[in-house]
């Protein structure tokens, strides 16, 4: 899913569709601790590595929260070598948590 620079040209559905991807990655207590640990991280990004260290999670169980993230561009992913990082899309978090979102979805 990318980013969504002009709602007001989706249809009301496709609109739904799209808070409801966003608002159903960010509804989770485990996919929220990812998001505050790559915040935290002093480069605004971490290793899978470092994240399942962190959070005591294995590796699958992150995966799959991990993948939730990415599809709803939530987290961007990049390969270094044999590991993965993610770091925050800012623009996109700014997007959905905008004020107009929270006013005025239509």
């Amino acid at each position: 899913m990318e980013l969504i620079k002009n709602i007001n040209e989706l249809t009301e559905d496709k609109t739904l569709d799209f808070y409801e991807n966003m608002f159903n990655a960010l509804a989770d207590k485990i996919r929220l601790k990812i998001i505050n640990e790559i915040s935290k991280s002093p480069n605004k990004n971490l290793c899978v590595c470092d994240l399942e260290e962190k959070l005591e999670l294995k590796q699958s169980k992150l995966s799959y929260h991990l993948k939730k993230l990415v599809n709803a561009n939530i987290l961007i992913p990049e390969k270094h070598g044999t590991w993965n990082y993610y770091k925050i899309n800012e623009e996109q978090i700014q997007f959905v948590l905008s004020e107009d979102t929270c006013c005025k979805i239509f």
